[in-house]
């Protein structure tokens, strides 16, 4: 992602740059969540494969993720992709609809990402509403790309990162105890199918 093209997120402090080892918690959080993003999109676009088939196109650009599937970070995305089906089943047709609305491009997608985000957590943070935010963003990415843009999936995660650093969200995310607790603690039970996307009822979405 080019930096400072009109459709991009803020820099923000203590996520990208030369910090290493001196990020915060809260900056390593959002650092990781670019690599948790990719890796979920990743295994929820293998399964819509396997429910849908030949209708669903192959992306060189996520089928090209596979070859990043060593990591921690990567075992964090298929974790959540596997606890977080309900809320993606239960929400994605709604998902559809709004992208529909709004006809997001490469130059207006940050704008609509985040008015569509900021919605997900007005009530509060939770591991559902994290969830959700990634099967936003993977629906978003998928509905960019079948509309001829290549090459959007590593702006998505970008947005996904800097939305979550900038919102306190990573934040919340490294006093649960980092993205290592989804994977090794009991996250399932914390997370329920419509805690998600409270709050995406009550808003109209209009073009501007």
């Amino acid at each position: 992602m080019a930096s400072g093209n009109e459709g991009d997120p803020p820099q923000a402090q203590g996520h990208r740059g030369s910090h290493g080892s001196g990020l915060s918690s809260e900056g390593r959080v959002a650092e990781e969540a670019e690599e948790v993003f990719r890796s979920y999109v990743f295994y929820r676009y293998r399964q819509e494969r396997e429910e849908r088939g030949a209708e669903l196109p192959p992306d060189p650009e996520i089928e090209q993720i596979q070859q990043e599937l060593e990591s921690t970070g990567s075992q964090v995305g298929q974790r959540l992709a596997l606890i977080g089906d309900d809320i993606y089943k239960n929400y994605d047709d709604e998902f559809r609809t709004m992208l529909e609305t709004l006809q997001p491009t490469r130059d207006n997608a940050y704008e609509h990402f985040t008015k569509i985000a900021s919605s997900l957590f007005e009530s509060g943070i939770n591991w559902g509403r994290v969830i959700a935010l990634l099967a936003f963003g993977y629906r978003m990415a998928m509905y960019v790309w079948q509309r001829g843009v290549s090459g959007f999936l590593r702006r998505i995660a970008h947005f996904v990162a800097d939305f979550m650093l900038q919102n306190r969200i990573a934040r919340w995310i490294a006093q649960q105890g980092g993205w290592e607790t989804t994977r090794t603690g009991n996250t399932k039970g914390k997370i329920h199918p419509r805690a998600g996307t409270a709050g995406f009822s009550a808003i109209k979405y209009s073009r501007k």
